[in-house]
């Protein structure tokens, strides 16, 4: 929905009243190296996010914070990482021309690192690794490829070994690096990396045919998952797999010295994978959010996790609560995981126009990551979020017309894009209206106008799109990834925006809590405060610290009144208070690190006939109700016995709906649904009795349905198409 006048005086009241990063400078100008940050700060035109903030922003360099599954934010929140890849050589895995860079949101400084790329964070420190660009001088063997370790705290920095170009991820424990080394164009070696100076690498045992994006680390668990073929296979489907509308892969878990490998784990109709944030699932993208719990025998349950589906899937938060991904023309999406919630937050338009209909989507996919507590997105998009219009298609298109909500802040005559499909269209029209586009030409530059212009789509400025008149003066080529495709150096497709780093505020930090404890008053943080930099407290609705109270301070001059208090991000952004306490003597108030094993933010109930009893009663009784109640958030779960046993159990969201159902026979689990916001039935899981899932089918305008043995798919069926397993091959029903 577009937002009105209306809504964005009340997201702006927000963002005053919350404190988000009033600090910030507004200024648009391009960004240099290392110099002064030029973070802006504005609302999305559509969606439920809060705000978004551009980090970086020149539109002829590319700025990359790693693929969709690796981390870029620090372990608590104060820093991005990124790549910069500098004017003619922005290459994927080029080192020689490309730049590492911090963006430091607590100093609102972009901070350059060093030459080099594959900046990783570790798990639980702001340790950050990176493989440093060859020096063109010096001693031969410092002019390999070096992995250099930066204790962002310290500021010291040690290099850790040679001849490593790609780098994964760090242990659960944060004592090994992981990285492959390359042998040939299409065979590369996994290998291990102690976390010490000038380290030997190990390469991992076994034949293990991994890609470069198939070798996912658990940050909680000391578990490897990897892929069993190389990532070319989605192109050219392998063997068995050439008539079936799907790709099978198979995975295998490994110990963390990669020698106890598991039998394969097969994966249907599956490309993009993570890791949740804490590790608890293996995380499915391209379909409904769907994964595997990490400790669960092989071959295992696929768990829908919610009532959304995304393609690209990565970690939003440490807690592993949410998870996020990406939909449509580049559409942020979250789930909830506590109730299986899912909503859309905005839509980035992030798109390249290619004449062609293969993927090359790898210069303009947004790559989205959450932040320790959840509370931002960062992503990347090549569309200029804050001044670039957008209109929305308001029925099918016909003829050389198109209706859409708005045409404001296009020229009055000009080119569109329709982002559909992997190449996009670039279309031309003559004139318009407030309401409409007239006099449409298709598949200019030689893009493809096979796609419909369809109701609901948005159409973006290809104007908007490409680098300003200003900026092209001795302007390099673009990446080889586009000069490769577009090939005229002469077609306007060649002037395309790089990308910039932003991140979207889709919720506010968790609010921290007052208690009295004996003579003290104690400030117990949010339930997720990774990135909480400390708080402020309120006497009477006025502010009484100066400075944020940092975790393990104290405040001694607490008389009496009512107190609140809010949490302080990092970033700046503040949470809302938290409930009141009200003090009649005068006492010290101790802020706390961590909430006390005695203090929990749910407690509960039972209910029989609609009147509250003790758990006791509720045992004894023919029909009871326990309902689990959030301090700040009410009811989130409500579940059903009969004679003490359970029946059924509701996972509710934040509005109070029924999204996730489980039901229960003999106190096992035997069906779980999932239910959107609007009450649609999206899937439906059955379970056998041992455990496993039997069949899972997904509903809707084309509904899937899945069969399996022990966890085995064996059967499939799409719309009027059914495949059965034949042994180790899939083959159409007759």
């Amino acid at each position: 929905m577009r937002k009105t006048r209306a809504a964005v005086v009340s997201l702006g009241t927000l963002a005053v009243l919350f404190g988000v990063l009033s600090r910030l400078n507004p200024t648009l100008a391009r960004r240099t190296s290392g110099g002064q940050a030029q973070v802006e700060r504005f609302e999305p035109r559509e969606g439920d996010a809060i705000e978004v903030w551009r980090i970086t922003n020149d539109p002829t360099v590319r700025d990359h914070a790693n693929y969709h599954n690796t981390q870029c934010w620090s372990p608590d929140g104060r820093y991005l990482c990124f790549t910069h890849y500098a004017a003619n050589e922005q290459e994927f895995g080029a080192t020689s021309a490309a730049e590492v860079h911090l963006y430091d949101l607590h100093r609102d400084k972009d901070i350059k690192v060093d030459n080099g790329t594959n900046p990783r964070w570790a798990n639980h420190r702001n340790w950050l690794f990176y493989v440093r660009s060859q020096p063109k001088d010096g001693p031969r063997h410092d002019r390999a490829a070096q992995v250099m370790w930066k204790d962002v705290e310290t500021g010291q920095s040690t290099r850790i070994c040679s001849g490593v170009g790609m780098l994964k991820y760090t242990d659960c424990d944060d004592r090994w690096l992981y990285g492959m080394r390359e042998l040939t164009d299409r065979q590369r070696k996994p290998i291990r990396i102690p976390i010490e100076a000038d380290a030997t690498v190990e390469t991992l045992p076994g034949n293990w045919q991994v890609g470069y994006n198939s070798l996912m680390v658990n940050p909680g668990h000391p578990m490897i998952v990897s892929r069993d073929h190389n990532y070319r296979d989605y192109y050219y489907a392998t063997e068995g797999t050439r008539d079936i509308p799907f790709v099978a892969r198979h995975f295998f878990d490994h110990d963390l010295a990669g020698e106890n490998r598991t039998t394969p784990f097969p994966v249907m109709e599956g490309s993009h994978f993570s890791w949740a944030g804490d590790g608890s699932y293996f995380l499915l993208g391209n379909g409904q959010m769907r994964g595997r719990k990490w400790n669960e025998p092989l071959p295992g349950n696929i768990h829908f996790l919610a009532a959304i589906s995304c393609g690209d899937v990565s970690p939003c938060g440490r807690s592993g609560r949410w998870i996020c991904g990406d939909a449509g023309v580049a559409q942020i999406r979250v789930a909830d995981l506590r109730s299986g919630d899912g909503w859309s937050v905005m839509e980035t338009n992030s798109f390249l126009c290619f004449p062609t209909d293969r993927d090359h989507s790898g210069p303009y996919d947004i790559d989205l990551k959450g932040s320790p507590d959840g509370t931002k997105i960062a992503f990347i998009s090549t569309y200029d979020l804050k001044d670039g219009p957008v209109a929305r298609i308001t029925q099918d298109a016909a003829g050389d017309l198109v209706r859409v909500d708005s045409t404001e802040g296009f020229p009055q005559r000009g080119r569109l894009i329709n982002a559909s499909g992997f190449g996009g269209e670039v279309l031309g029209y003559q004139r318009k209206t407030d309401t409409t586009f007239e006099g449409l030409s298709r598949g200019l530059y030689g893009t493809s106008s096979n796609a419909s212009l369809r109701r609901g789509r948005p159409l973006t400025s290809f104007e908007a799109m490409l680098i300003p008149e200003e900026l092209r003066k001795g302007l390099p080529l673009p990446p080889r990834g586009i000069r490769n495709v577009v090939k005229d150096k002469d077609s306007p497709l060649m002037l395309q925006r790089s990308s910039d780093l932003y991140v979207v505020v889709v919720r506010l930090p968790d609010r921290p809590h007052l208690r009295r404890a004996g003579e003290e008053i104690q400030l117990i943080p949010g339930e997720n405060h990774w990135e909480t930099y400390g708080y402020h407290v309120y006497k009477d609705g006025t502010k009484i610290t100066g400075k944020p109270l940092r975790p393990g301070t104290s405040l001694a001059a607490i008389t009496a009144g009512t107190y609140t208090a809010v949490a302080v991000e990092w970033s700046g952004l503040q949470s809302k208070p938290s409930l009141p306490l009200k003090i009649q003597h005068r006492a010290a108030l101790e802020v706390l690190s961590d909430k006390p094993s005695d203090f929990s933010w749910t407690r509960d109930r039972y209910l029989v006939q609609g009147k509250q009893v003790s758990q006791e009663q509720a045992r004894r009784s023919q029909e009871a109700v326990r309902e689990t109640v959030h301090l700040h958030d009410g009811v989130i779960q409500r579940t059903w016995y009969r004679r003490g046993e359970v029946t059924e159990r509701h996972d509710l969201n934040l509005e109070g709906k029924a999204v996730r159902r489980l039901f229960y026979r003999a106190g096992r689990l035997r069906r779980r649904e999932y239910h959107d916001r609007y009450g649609n039935h999206v899937s439906t899981e059955l379970f056998g009795p041992d455990g496993h899932i039997t069949e899972s089918v997904q509903h809707g305008s084309r509904p899937r349905h899945w069969w399996y043995e022990h966890g085995v798919p064996v059967k499939y069926s799409r719309g009027f198409q059914t495949y059965v397993t034949d042994g180790t091959r899939w083959t159409q029903a007759k």
